[in-house]
């Protein structure tokens, strides 16, 4: 049989799950020396992570306020549009334009030769290959070694332990394919498409296997409705290949931003600050504005969260060599590493707060005023009830 013919039928080799080549470890025990070492080399990173840490917080307030008011800005001057055609008198003024989006052309992968009706193509590749993973410390320490299958190369030349855990360089990698002549009846959608989500699984038809071992002058296979290139023939060696999609299909969507003749694009508010909504469905503009202010906190919540953990993170590595000099003492090693930890937290707790408290003075200050005017209103009017308290209360008395 000749080498090729191993690769034409769809159960010409099984696909192996992760790990399924099992595991390699290797023990790494750390001597004394590389542990302090890599205890001062984790004060340097504590140094930097904590203003790092800062700048992020800082960052992200005046993000999240100018955010706000540009879609505040927005929310007052967006004006909905028919879609029968495009009026040129909109041009470069906010609007809001919903309905069923189509496309002439539909969306394809050039590459293995992948058509199909749609507005967005994702093409995931991804390969067999070697991961790394490190555990424990001290005496303790191990390097565990297993095939996995991910859509970004491992670069194995930074393992620990090289020999027999070579990642080969993939030969395709991830794609992202949009529909150029998007558009609802007669109005184009342009580049807005690319904002939209909700793309779901593609199952390839077989009858695109001969189409894309033309294109890529590979034995390529196919199984699950993915396209697979193997390494070997049964297909467990690392270096071995899948591709699979995800089709984002014609229908409904909602879209806010700036008109332009060639479609929608992000529109600049006053501040500066740029956005483009896209929603999939019928939205109206006060849902859309409304779910875009709430999308803003959210993630304003989120890179609070990274910033506070980065923060701890940083604060903990200031005390990397007393925690691994009382590793050596029994029973302190426990205490010391507990009693670095609240110190981190309750470092990250005063700081953290006010570096956003700053923040919110350098981007928010009249509220930053009212809240402070609120809190020492209150402060003052809990000392005064506490006064009379005391006056009222019988001599002797507890107050």
């Amino acid at each position: 049989m000749a080498e090729d013919e191993r690769f034409r039928t769809e159960e010409s080799f099984t696909i192996p799950a992760e790990g399924a080549a099992g595991e390699d470890v290797h023990a790494a025990p750390q001597g004394f020396l590389e542990r302090l070492s890599n205890s001062f080399g984790a004060i340097l990173m504590g140094l930097l992570l904590v203003p790092l840490a800062c700048w992020g917080l800082f960052w992200n307030e005046g993000r999240a306020v100018k955010t706000a008011r540009a879609l505040e800005e927005g929310q007052g001057l967006v004006q909905s549009v028919g879609t029968q055609r495009r009026d040129p008198a909109f041009d470069g003024k906010l609007v809001h334009v919903t309905g069923a989006v189509r496309s002439d052309s539909g969306v394809q992968d050039d590459l293995f030769g992948i058509r199909s009706r749609g507005l967005k193509l994702y093409r995931k590749v991804e390969m067999l290959q070697w991961v790394e993973k490190e555990s424990g410390s001290g005496q303790d320490r191990k390097f565990t070694y297993s095939q996995e299958w991910s859509d970004r190369p491992v670069d194995s030349s930074r393992f620990r332990v090289t020999q027999g855990h070579q990642n080969p360089p993939m030969r395709w990698s991830s794609e992202t394919f949009f529909v150029r002549d998007a558009r609802i009846d007669s109005y184009p959608i342009g580049n807005a498409i690319q904002r939209l989500s909700g793309a779901t699984d593609f199952r390839l038809d077989p009858a695109v296997v001969e189409t894309a071992r033309r294109r890529t002058g590979s034995s390529l296979t196919m199984r699950d409705g993915m396209l697979f290139l193997a390494n070997n023939q049964n297909g467990t060696q690392v270096g071995s290949l899948r591709v699979s999609y995800q089709l984002l299909q014609e229908g409904t969507a909602s879209f806010v931003g700036r008109q332009t003749a060639d479609g929608i694009e992000p529109y600049k508010a006053r501040n500066g600050r740029d956005f483009l909504l896209a929603a999939n469905g019928t939205r109206t503009t006060d849902e859309m504005f409304e779910t875009a202010q709430q999308d803003n906190a959210i993630l304003t919540w989120i890179l609070r969260a990274v910033g506070l953990f980065v923060m701890f993170i940083g604060f903990s590595s200031l005390f990397a060599p007393v925690t691994l000099l009382a590793s050596y003492v029994p029973l302190l090693g426990s205490l010391v590493s507990g009693a670095v930890g609240l110190v981190a937290a309750a470092a990250t707790a005063i700081l953290g707060p006010a570096v956003i408290a700053v923040a919110w003075f350098a981007y928010r200050p009249l509220v930053s005023i009212i809240v402070l005017a609120i809190g020492f209103g209150l402060a003052f009017g809990f000392r005064i009830l506490r006064q009379r308290r005391q006056a009222a209360a019988p001599r002797g008395a507890p107050a």
